[in-house]
């Protein structure tokens, strides 16, 4: 779909999420919406409740130091389940973004949105912090 001027109809945020001193062998770890001590500390609130439907539309990462070993993967999640529409994979870089086309990843209100990442056992950017946004349109007709 082509994005034009209508655009005013909805809303772009960003909805951002931390984790410190990113370890090796996280199984899907939802990240928390403050920056964790560490992964053992994974805190209880891991997502963002949307007011309105729209769409999930992008995803941008960055860490603090770059890895020499190992993978991390980053996607964003809707109730909890990563959507693979957006998900990122990370050997040695410190930051990157991707886009779907608009459609491709549709919310309800009250849906959490949230990331979810896995690191295997030889991901060595253990001292790396990370930070995350999901960025979602969210559709304000009627207010």
């Amino acid at each position: 779909m082509q994005i034009d001027r209508s655009l005013s109809k909805g809303q772009l945020v960003a909805f951002q999420f931390m984790q410190d001193d990113v370890a090796a062998s996280q199984t899907n770890v939802q990240l928390g919406i403050i920056q964790e001590d560490d992964a053992a500390s994974n805190q209880s609130i891991a997502g963002v409740i949307v007011p309105f439907a729209g769409e999930i539309v992008g995803i941008s990462y960055l860490l603090s130091a770059a890895a020499t070993a190992g993978t991390l993967t980053i996607g964003p999640t809707v109730g909890g389940t990563e959507d693979a529409n957006l998900t990122q994979t990370v050997t040695t870089a410190t930051s990157g973004s991707a886009v779907v086309p608009r459609t491709t990843i549709p919310i309800a209100a009250g849906d959490e949105i949230g990331v979810e990442i896995t690191s295997d056992g030889s991901w060595d950017g253990t001292s790396s912090d990370l930070a995350v946004w999901v960025w979602v349109r969210q559709d304000i007709e009627g207010i």
